[in-house]
């Protein structure tokens, strides 16, 4: 009997240091996460306004896409947050590039 509490107390602490483990390791993927959403969100945002851009040509969505794409490729530091809400809020926008816009800013705030 004493060698039935001796593997249970063991398979206790083993199960109790790999559940420590765990948490460690998904709370570092979580902030990684965190840490690139801005990118993501800002990639997302650039691959929409891709997908909307048309053979004419449409200054203001080729302005922020440089913006965009500067950010992405690390020339800019910050990312062009003031650009989005002019663009956003312009007669130009669609209404599904704004719903991605309003989205992707709110997001980037929390």
């Amino acid at each position: 009997m004493d060698n039935f509490w001796m593997n249970f107390a063991l398979e206790i602490g083993l199960l109790s240091f790999l559940g420590i483990l765990y948490y460690f390791y998904q709370k570092k993927k979580i902030l990684i996460f965190e840490d690139n959403k801005g990118s993501m969100v800002m990639n997302y945002i650039l691959q929409t306004c891709l997908c909307e851009k048309e053979e004419k040509p449409q200054p203001e969505l080729d302005q922020l896409i440089e913006a965009l794409d500067d950010y992405l490729k690390g020339k800019s530091s910050t990312p062009p947050v003031t650009i989005l809400t002019k663009f956003a809020q312009s007669s130009v926008c669609s209404e599904g590039l704004h719903a991605v816009i309003t989205e992707g800013l709110k997001e980037i705030e929390k």
